[in-house]
């Protein structure tokens, strides 16, 4: 009797198709669950607000001359003008200047002392994303950067409970039991 073997093609085929189900049944029978996952346990608190000051020291020549936290949602930047101004960025102003910031990075990157530059490595950059130390060069006095430490340090805190499952488990086996007395 001849043995009837199945061709390569076939044998991808069917191993594709057994691939996919698995993978659709592995997903589909936990994801309701996998959305409450991210959200139980204590939420994590928000960390406070930061008002940053900014003065003009020669035309489109900037340095930070303050930095203190606030109230969360009560986010500003102060800016003080050579010619005597004072204009304050607050709310959706001051988010829209981040944002647009955050997509040009040419306004920060060749450095200068630019207000973009210098509000980009201020503490409203690190809230606004910015993962690095802040540039104690664009300071007036590179002691401030030390009044924000503890507040830089409660938003790197902020940023990994944020985003990190709360049972610390993860991928498509989570919450699977093995063996036999489950």
């Amino acid at each position: 009797m001849k043995k009837r073997y199945l061709t390569i093609g076939d044998f991808k085929r069917n191993a594709f198709i057994v691939a996919a189900a698995a993978c659709m049944g592995l997903t589909s029978c936990d994801n309701r669950n996998q959305q409450d996952e991210w959200r139980t346990g204590d939420e994590v608190a928000v960390p406070d607000g930061i008002v940053t000051e900014l003065t003009e020291e020669a035309p489109d020549q900037w340095k930070i001359t303050d930095e203190r936290t606030t109230t969360p949602g009560n986010s500003m930047a102060i800016l003080k003008y050579n010619d005597g101004r004072i204009d304050t960025l607050q709310g959706l102003a001051l988010e829209n200047r981040m944002q647009e910031l955050a997509n040009n990075q040419e306004t920060y990157r060749h450095g200068g002392f630019g207000l973009g530059s210098v509000l980009w490595w201020s503490g409203m950059g690190f809230m606004a994303g910015r993962m690095s130390a802040p540039n104690p060069a664009y300071y007036a006095n590179p002691g401030l950067v030390n009044n924000t430490t503890a507040w830089r340090q409660n938003v790197q805190t902020y940023r990994q409970q944020a985003t990190a499952p709360r049972s610390g488990r993860s991928g498509f086996f989570r919450g699977r039991s093995s063996g036999a007395g489950a």
